[in-house]
């Protein structure tokens, strides 16, 4: 990542007027710029947008650091992005719950997620409806595995992949290298976690 130089451009969209740049320089990566932001900010956007997913653990990830940018829904739905929603193992029902162990309950992706009518009423998503009351996502990144969870706008982006749509979004993100120590979301799709574990498992001979 490249930091970038000069003066920071103006701010041009309303949303990013809301709140107060960082005084840290924007960043570069894989072709978008991040903004890094304080926790203040990140919060305050969890808050207006009645954000109800358990925000708490990030207390727990190895210094974590906080990041706006702006991405095109498909980019988000391409890379290894998972709403907090998993299913059974042989995909036919929706497991809501974080404490059911990976063994029972699997990761899905937004693309897979949206060929799966079936689930549609257990997560209550309906594909006629309009979710996009804001642009915003608020998730969760593991640097060391590349996984992103999603916090908050799940059914906005399970409603790109239905109906293939590809708007802008204003992703506020915290992102740390480590999640170990996390017992809520990440543990179930941080592929760290899953990797350390069978490493921490004793050699029977």
């Amino acid at each position: 990542m490249l930091l970038r130089r000069g003066r920071t451009q103006k701010v041009r969209h309303s949303l990013a007027a809301r709140h107060q740049r960082s005084r840290c320089e924007p960043i570069h990566d894989a072709g978008k710029v991040m903004e890094p932001i304080s926790e203040h900010q990140f919060l305050s956007v969890a808050i207006e947008e009645h954000c109800a997913a358990c925000l708490d653990e990030r207390q727990f990830a190895v210094s974590p650091t906080y990041m706006h940018y702006r991405l095109r829904a498909q980019d988000m739905i391409r890379r290894k992005t998972f709403p907090t929603w998993r299913v059974s193992t042989d995909g036919t029902s929706f497991i809501g719950a974080f404490e059911v162990p990976k063994q029972q309950a699997h990761s899905i992706s937004f693309d897979d997620l949206s060929k799966a009518s079936h689930l549609f009423g257990a997560i209550d998503f309906d594909a006629t409806r309009d979710y996009f009351r804001s642009n915003r996502i608020i998730a969760f990144h593991c640097s060391s595995c590349g996984v992103h969870v999603v916090k908050d706008g799940n059914h906005r982006l399970l409603q790109c992949a239905v109906h293939m749509l590809d708007p802008d979004l204003e992703v506020y993100e915290v992102i740390s290298g480590d999640w170990l120590r996390c017992q809520v979301d990440m543990k179930n799709f941080c592929e760290c976690i899953s990797t350390h574990a069978l490493q921490s498992r004793p050699i029977l001979i």
